[in-house]
Order: structure tokens, then sequence, then C-alpha cells
């Protein structure tokens, strides 16, 4: 099956599908979507999600984006609000006490991750991947680019799932092959009335620090990303074993 899905009226859609773990399992095809903007989805396009089994669409744009741009209501899936931003400012405080070095995406991702309200985002967003427990149904989180907030989503679940670190970074950096066009990306992702801050993110690419730095501020403020899924998810061992019933094969 294709890794990258170009539906017409979608930015950056991929399934994470047939990704292996280290207990020599893989991702269940058909269970998890990861994208950019589709509220320009074209019928067709809705028709294939919906053959795909889509149940849950996770939106993590700002309460702006999504006035603006409006994810397209069906009869075969649910929306679900869970906005990112704005940050309580506890984040960015423990990036800064941590290590200020890292690259520019880095940062931010720290600052998200380590954040109460980035947390909060994130702990709905698990909150929904444990309910989509069905057969044939599926679940889609996305952002406007794809890259950043759906990208620390894609982090987490798949390192909760056991995929290696080296996969989960391929799978970022996948997102680079969008930036081939920028033309079209800045026309489509940078909103003259937004925040900078969010249009600036979405037009940089992606990098390996990302990632790196991400589980390097994990493992020094939790200790482990166990701990961190407990803490900062509510995902104790009987929750994780049942997200990974519910996705590997």
């Amino acid at each position: 099956m294709k890794r990258i899905l170009n539906l017409e009226g979608a930015i950056n859609l991929r399934e994470l599908g047939g990704y292996k773990t280290a207990s020599g399992q893989q991702i269940k095809y058909n269970k998890l979507l990861r994208s950019g903007d589709i509220s320009n989805l074209t019928p067709q396009a809705l028709n294939y999600l919906k053959k795909y089994g889509l149940k849950y669409v996770v939106d993590f744009r700002s309460e702006r984006e999504q006035n603006a741009w409006t994810d397209q209501n069906t009869n075969f899936y649910k929306i679900y609000s869970d906005p990112v931003y704005p940050l309580k400012g506890n984040g960015e405080k423990l990036m800064n006490a941590f290590d200020s070095q890292q690259s520019y995406l880095g940062m931010i991702y720290q600052s998200v991750l380590l954040d109460k309200y980035g947390q909060r985002a994130y702990k709905l967003f698990f909150d929904l991947l444990l309910e989509n427990d069905q057969p044939d149904e599926s679940l889609l989180f996305h952002c406007a680019a794809g890259k950043d907030r759906t990208g620390m989503g894609a982090i987490l679940i798949l390192k909760a799932l056991g995929v290696d670190d080296e996969t989960i970074t391929k799978d970022y950096l996948l997102t680079n092959l969008m930036y081939s066009d920028t033309a079209t990306i800045a026309r489509t992702l940078n909103d003259k009335n937004g925040s900078e801050d969010i249009n600036k993110m979405n037009m940089t690419k992606a990098d390996l620090a990302s990632v790196t730095s991400v589980f390097a501020a994990i493992d020094h403020y939790y200790g482990s990303f166990e701990e961190y899924l407990h803490s900062a998810f509510g995902i104790n061992s009987k929750k994780l074993k049942k997200l990974k019933r519910i996705y590997l094969e």
C-alpha cells in the first residue's frame, strides 16, 4: 500500500500502516492516517476515506485556523477539535533550562511536549486513539502542514507502539517531499492574518535534530518515554497494551 496518499484537496496525507516494531509486529493498515490541511477534499477524496473506514478526525490547529479552513462535515467521521496552542509557558521554561542549543523546530517541539497545555492536547489524542478499537475503523490526525503538530503526534504514537527511532525519523522527514514546491506551500500555509510563529513553523523544513531533541528532553525530565506517557497522558501499562492490541498485528 502507498505511504503517501495523493488525494485531491489534501496536504501531506500519509498512511502509517506497515511500520515495523522492535517486537517483530507491524502497524495495521487502514487504522492510522497523518495529514496536513484537509478542508479542500474533493467528493472523490472523501469517498476514498469513507471506504478506508475513517471515523475519527483529530484537528490540532488553532481555533482561528479551524474557523478559517473548516474541516468538511460528513456522515461517516466525527471531528474532534484539539488545539495544541496557546501554550502555558512552562514548557518553554523547561526547554531553556535543559538545552537552548537545539534547532529552531527542536526548541518548539520541546516547548510543546513539556508544556501542560500541549500535553493536554496530546492526552486527548491518546484518549481517542484508545477509543478507535473497532475493526475496519480508522483515525486521522492533522494540522495545517502535517509536519509539526501532526509530526509530534506521529512521533508519540509511533514511539508508544514500539517503532524504532530511525524509522520514526524517516517518517517525520518524508514531509520534506512536500516542500519541493515552495510557492504552493507558501500560498497554502502562510496566513497573512494569522500567527507569525505558526506561519514560520509551517514554512520551515523538517530536520533530524527536531526528533532527537524530543527524545532527549523527555529522557531528561521523565527518565523514560514510558514514564512520560504515564505522567503526561495517563497511559499506564494496561492502556499501552490496549494501544498495541488495537494498532499492531
